[in-house]
């Protein structure tokens, strides 16, 4: 696929689609996937909300070919790359988001009474009272990244060189010596 041309993008991540949330657990849920390194967020027009892992496909070999063309799976197959991410036109997406924070601030933003149900709920299950004006939520620092800023791919691991292992064996002394 000349769209693809030294493209590897789609076989870096996986992205699955959950339950968009509307009550305070379910985003203290996310809240916490998104506290995870290699994990981010995003919702599409809709209210349709994915979380998506960078994780490399193990079959992408260090050129970045498919070591199972011919017999991969009928999803990659069937994979349509003008959807893809790179081409931003086409896409859906109205939010990302990279930590537990982002998410915080959104729901605030976008979606306040249910940050305040969520705010009231966190400040219940942590047995603190909610104050007005002074924030409920530990989402009070801004992220490293900008708000709609994609997050870099993870390197192939198949690329680079392997990470050394130490090996440390445990010693024992004998009683008496």
């Amino acid at each position: 696929m000349m769209l693809c041309a030294g493209c590897v993008r789609c076989c870096t991540y996986v992205a699955v689609e959950v339950d968009a949330p509307d009550t305070p657990w379910q985003y203290d849920q996310y809240v916490w996937l998104l506290y995870h390194k290699n994990i981010w967020m995003y919702v599409e027009k809709g209210n349709h909300w994915y979380v998506q892992f960078e994780t490399v496909c193990d079959k992408l070999s260090p050129a970045g070919g498919c070591n199972v063309h011919g017999s991969h799976p009928v999803l990659c197959k069937k994979y349509d790359a003008r959807s893809c991410e790179r081409r931003g036109e086409l896409s859906d997406v109205i939010a990302r988001f990279h930590d537990g924070d982002d998410l915080v601030r959104w729901i605030a933003d976008k979606r306040p009474k249910h940050h305040a149900r969520y705010a009231a709920w966190f400040a219940k299950e942590h047995g603190t009272v909610a104050r007005p004006g002074a924030p409920a939520t530990p989402a009070s620092k801004p992220s490293k990244l900008a708000y709609f800023e994609m997050p870099p791919p993870p390197v192939n691991p198949l690329l680079g060189p392997a990470p050394t292992r130490r090996v440390v064996k445990k010693t024992t002394r004998k009683a008496g010596r």
